[in-house]
């Protein structure tokens, strides 16, 4: 086996899995959300009957989850039986007092 000592500084590496693509639209429209009210995102329908609907709707999930950390809310994700998702931003239980 072939081996050489290097200093840590000299480590070179990779990011590990691709970044996601959010677009500043939907970070922005997050953010600004009226309380009360949810958006419904036409622009990331889906096909309910596609082979490959179960794995796009979790792609599109994670890009919409994403967007959500990027506003600094917590979005709840539905998605209609047309294949369109619908974001609404989660509030915060309160906490129980014991």
């Amino acid at each position: 086996m072939d081996f050489e000592f290097i200093d840590e500084n000299e480590i070179e590496a990779v990011k590990r899995g691709r970044k996601s693509t959010v677009p500043p639209e939907l970070i922005e429209a997050l953010a600004s959300m009226p309380k009360g009210r949810a958006v419904v995102l036409r622009d990331l329908a889906l096909d309910p009957k596609s082979d490959d609907y179960k794995s796009d709707k979790q792609s599109v999930s994670a890009m919409i989850r994403s967007a959500g950390v990027q506003a600094g809310v917590e979005v709840a994700i539905q998605f209609s039986p047309a294949g369109v998702p619908q974001v609404a931003i989660k509030t915060p239980k309160a906490k129980a007092k014991k």
